[in-house]
């Protein structure tokens, strides 16, 4: 009786077993797009190593410089900065690997020195090698919550607006410059799925695979099967999306370089249900020394062209 006990616990705890192992959702690699938010400066009088007057010979009028995302390729939209997410398999907690392998950001207006000369500058990668890591936690059966950090190394180019071959050029990975920063962010994630969240319905776009950023060939990301950070909700309660912050945490380091929103071409979109409240506008300052650290000032919580959206 007794054996017969334990080959039945046995073969309950394997059926058991066999059943979660069955439910389990494995997420292959996927692309995540971002289009860099209005407002987005940097204090280039507290950026690393950084010395403008150094660099290019006169001191700036100001050393807050605004920037605006430049599209990476064509064939991803509106997207300026392209982050990729190793494949997952979803359970109460698990984990990605993150590294981002485009950036495109450019000086608007751009910097004027004292002594008249104007410079265009623009912010691209140094590495598409630097790593980090995607944290999930689930919460619902949808979806769930997710903290994420990594390292950015970018190239800032000045390009004098005349005469334009007078070209300077500051690379973050060489260390004497010490403008490498790391980039830390958390926010909520979600499943896409046919019957439940759309990623269209918040005007986020497919990203297809096979296109070249520098290096890098796309893997993509589906409209559905996979899954989309930066969003969140039920299709009970309702969905939403808002400002977003899986680059850039509030108050980290990250938003020295740029502040995004999801990805949007601002096609025509339908809103979804209970909409997640948009951020309020901050003004945000990051000084330790232990990190490259500068000044964004996000003077507005913009909304993704017509529809307000919430790493």
């Amino acid at each position: 009786m007794q054996r017969y006990l334990r080959l039945t616990l046995a073969t309950l705890l394997f059926v058991t077993v066999a059943v979660v192992s069955a439910t389990a959702q494995t997420i292959p690699a996927e692309d995540d797009t971002w289009i860099s938010g209005d407002g987005t400066q940097v204090d280039f009088a507290h950026f690393g190593n950084v010395n403008l007057t150094q660099l290019l010979g006169s001191q700036p009028v100001n050393s807050i410089v605004s920037f605006v995302g430049v599209p990476l390729n064509s064939s991803l939209g509106l997207a300026d900065t392209l982050v990729y997410r190793s494949g997952v398999t979803v359970a109460d907690t698990f984990s990605a690997s993150l590294s981002i392998k485009g950036l495109s950001l450019a000086s608007n207006p751009d910097v004027t020195l004292q002594n008249g000369s104007v410079y265009h500058v623009t912010a691209t990668l140094a590495t598409q090698s630097d790593t980090g890591t995607m944290n999930f936690t689930t919460t619902t059966s949808e979806g769930g919550t997710f903290s994420s950090s990594f390292t950015v190394t970018p190239i800032l180019t000045f390009t004098n607006v005349n005469p334009p071959n007078d070209v300077h050029t500051v690379d973050c990975s060489d260390a004497a410059q010490a403008c490498s920063f790391p980039i830390s962010g958390n926010g909520n994630w979600v499943k896409t799925s046919s019957t439940g969240f759309d990623p269209q319905s918040q005007g986020i776009p497919v990203v297809p695979s096979g296109v070249q950023v520098g290096g890098y060939t796309t893997v993509g990301r589906p409209r559905f099967g996979g899954i989309q950070v930066g969003c969140g909700g039920t299709h009970s309660t309702g969905y939403g999306c808002g400002q977003n912050n899986e680059l850039h945490g509030e108050g980290s380091a990250g938003q020295a370089i740029h502040g995004t929103k999801p990805p949007n071409d601002c096609a025509p979109k339908a809103v979804a249900a209970s909409p997640q409240p948009v951020a309020s506008a901050t003004r945000l300052s990051t000084s330790s020394a232990t990190t490259q650290s500068a000044l964004i000032q996000q003077d507005t919580a913009v909304a993704l062209c017509a529809v307000a959206v919430a790493f």
